[in-house]
């Protein structure tokens, strides 16, 4: 297996430890400065996996190390790694659960589609709709993952009850924002989606 498919596989690797810093304790855990380390965790596993996507694909163009599986791999590791990330965020409260259903549906849908590419003998890469769409889906995980360490290590201090704008609690202005990203992160998902749906259209019939 090359050096790129390696870093691929190692995002996979990775999810159940990610999840398990993600969801320790739970909503409200008796130990926030515990709680904190663990998120905070999750944040760095995080900010590596995207590390590695990006050299991943650096290694493999400059190095000539490209290959099918790769073209499988590296795709389908970025999006069990988004949508772990997503349902343990739905878990906690955090998102929509119908948000975060059209983020899945998109997933599965795309998936389908590559797999009936894989069964006609052709292999259906990321194109530049879906890098966008992964980078504003890591993106929003990356700063939910902040938010919540920052807040579990607020509260141990004691800090993160105060008021903020106009008597606003932190929490409510931070969801406020984290669903602002999500609903970015949406739309780029569905026009990804519907863009791979129009460039497939023949594949779609010749299989039908």
């Amino acid at each position: 297996m090359t050096l790129p498919n390696k870093l691929s596989l190692s995002r996979i690797i990775v999810i159940p430890l990610f999840l398990l810093c993600v969801l320790y304790g739970g909503e409200n855990p008796e130990s926030p400065s515990v709680i904190a380390w663990f998120r905070a965790t999750a944040l760095i596993l995080v900010i590596a996996a995207s590390i590695t996507d990006w050299l991943d694909g650096k290694i493999a163009r400059e190095q000539g190390l490209t290959s099918n599986l790769g073209k499988l791999l590296d795709p389908l590791a970025d999006k069990l790694l988004v949508t772990s990330a997503f349902v343990a965020f739905v878990e906690l409260n955090l998102f929509p659960s119908w948000l975060i259903v059209i983020i899945l549906c998109r997933e599965f849908l795309v998936t389908g589609l590559r797999s009936l590419a894989a069964m006609n003998g052709q292999v259906m890469a990321a194109d530049k709709w879906g890098k966008h769409k992964t980078g504003w889906q890591l993106a929003t995980i990356i700063t939910t993952l902040f938010y919540l360490t920052l807040r579990e290590f607020l509260r141990a201090a004691e800090l993160w009850e105060k008021p903020l704008f106009n008597g606003m609690q932190a929490e409510s202005v931070s969801l406020i924002l984290l669903n602002v990203l999500l609903i970015v992160a949406t739309g780029l998902t569905v026009i990804s989606g519907g863009l791979y749906l129009v460039r497939n259209r023949a594949l779609i019939r010749e299989s039908a």
